[in-house]
């Protein structure tokens, strides 16, 4: 689709509804942040309400007049619902009232096209309360409406909303694809595009965003070299250096996304794997981590990373969450010179 960048298998399934004209009312989006959710939706909404897409085609035009309203973010057949926010930043939850006028907006006849998409988001960030507004729409879905929400992962999903859903799954896209997106669309120089897309893990949103802001990539290399560096360390030094990746919240969680994909890196390592998503020396570490653990220790310590992840989702409470993990953390040999 256009405008997309990997996941092909997600793509192709979308394209293929589109072409038999087959196309569900309600799909669930699900994968890592970055990868590109939000992008394929609208790609998707933008075939949807295409004027020149031929019935038996899978993407829109690009260049018709609802194209470019898609594209610039005025179609009024198209709403994108998304967390309400505090002085411009903090970001709160969806809200009943959001999806009441989100269900409003499905009984109405579309203004310009055949269809309307209603896209959220951040399922992840909407009370049971309000989720059960959209189970009438999901139920009972009107003609011509098309729901597409979006989540890190479907355990933060209603089973309800779940099972009325077609799920896309989309997986941390290809570094090699990464690289070429950013010297292609974004004008990145290679040396730079390789750069951003080894840090990236597979998340190109992510590695457009440290293209415009260099900062980003600096405090996630000093992140990731403090994640590498922790299996070597004595206990102490370990707690100390994961509290210091999540003090709070929000960092925390940042954190512990990084850490999981990197380890996951380990984990493929020790399997004997040899396509990682990561590049240079993030990759290296975790081909000599990986090594030193093995499968088994490998594989249980990315679980206790991802059980992690779920739980501070509920609360937990972040730097003794990630002094935890310190402890459980397998040991592992510094190399020596």
């Amino acid at each position: 689709m256009r405008g997309v960048t990997g996941n092909e298998r997600a793509q192709a399934l979308l394209e293929r509804a589109l072409a038999s004209d087959q196309a569900r009312h309600a799909y669930l989006f699900t994968g890592p942040e970055g990868v590109g959710k939000t992008t394929l939706a609208l790609a998707f909404a933008r075939a949807l309400l295409c004027q020149r897409r031929a019935p038996d085609q899978g993407d829109a035009c690009g260049e018709c007049l609802s194209c470019r309203k898609v594209s610039s973010g005025n179609h009024p057949d198209l709403r994108v619902i998304e967390p309400l926010t505090e002085n411009g930043k903090q970001k709160h939850w969806i809200t009943v009232t959001q999806l009441r006028e989100a269900e409003r907006l499905t009984s109405l006849a579309p203004s310009e096209s055949d269809h309307r998409v209603i896209i959220i988001p951040e399922m992840g960030r909407i009370q049971e309360a309000a989720a059960n507004t959209l189970l009438k729409t999901l139920e009972e879905p009107p003609a011509g409406v098309t729901l597409i929400l979006i989540a890190t992962e479907t355990s933060g999903v209603l089973p309800t909303i779940l099972s009325r859903c077609q799920l896309v799954t989309l997986n941390p896209v290809a570094p090699d694809a990464v690289a070429r997106a950013l010297r292609e669309r974004w004008g990145v120089e290679a040396a730079e595009a390789e750069r951003l897309a080894g840090l990236a893990n597979g998340r190109l949103g992510w590695a457009v965003r440290a293209h415009e802001k260099p900062d980003e990539a600096r405090l996630r290399e000093e992140a990731l070299s403090r994640i590498a560096e922790m299996a070597t360390k004595p206990v102490d030094e370990r707690m100390r250096l994961a509290a210091a990746l999540g003090p709070d919240n929000a960092r925390a969680r940042a954190a512990l996304d990084l850490w999981a994909l990197w380890w996951r890196d380990v984990t493929l390592a020790a399997n004997g794997a040899q396509r990682l998503l990561t590049t240079g020396e993030p990759r290296r570490a975790a081909e000599r981590v990986g090594q030193a653990v093995g499968p088994e220790r490998a594989r249980v310590f990315l679980e206790a990373l991802l059980a992690a992840q779920a739980t501070l989702d509920v609360n937990a409470n972040p730097r003794l969450l990630m002094e935890n993990l310190a402890l459980d953390l397998p040991a592992v040999r510094a190399a020596r010179s």
